[in-house]
């Protein structure tokens, strides 16, 4: 597939085949999510992303709990942690950035595989999900140096979801030149 067009077309599968996801295929997905750039040039600063690999029918469940309206998260044959390393990045903490790139990358390459997924950070801006957050660091173990940046949840488009396409705002819109 084009760049572009996996660009343009890809969207959040929220129904999923029940169907395993190869580790081969896995590993892809990883080695895609880390060619995200992440700043400084080479060497300069580390790859500061990390990854937990959810494939566990019970761990999925606890994830689930955390979401009323999201049961999709424990159908999902796979949820990928996407997580930063605080402690590499003490002089511009732009952790949650570049984990956010490597996540983009993580997508758009399970979309050229033929997977489907779902970008899921609830949990990391509103104050309002403090204890939801707070169960989900649990349930994955993190250490408090790990800042958790999103759930992915990927699996084999079920053909029977219906999607609604989103609207997106125009271009001219949202684009100013040389000055707000």
């Amino acid at each position: 597939m084009e760049t572009i067009d996996c660009i343009k077309t890809r969207i959040s599968v929220r129904k999923y085949l029940d169907k395993e996801i190869s580790d081969e295929t896995v590993r892809q997905l990883i080695g895609c999510a880390r060619h995200a750039p992440f700043g400084g040039g080479p060497k300069k600063e580390p790859q500061l992303w990390e990854f937990i690999i959810i494939k566990d029918k019970i761990i999925k469940e606890k994830l689930a709990l955390e979401y009323e309206d999201r049961q999709f998260v424990k159908q999902a044959p796979l949820i990928i942690a996407v997580c930063a390393d605080k402690t590499k990045d003490q002089k511009y903490k732009n952790w949650e950035i570049t984990a956010s790139l490597a996540t983009q990358n993580l997508l758009l390459a399970s979309y050229d595989l033929g997977l489907g997924a779902c970008f899921i950070t609830t949990f990391t801006h509103h104050k309002t999900h403090k204890e939801e957050r707070r169960k989900l660091i649990e349930a994955l173990n993190l250490p408090e140096h790990i800042e958790l940046i999103a759930l992915i949840t990927i699996g084999y488009p079920d053909p029977s979801e219906e999607i609604e396409k989103k609207e997106l705002r125009e271009i001219d819109e949202m684009t100013h030149f040389n000055a707000w």
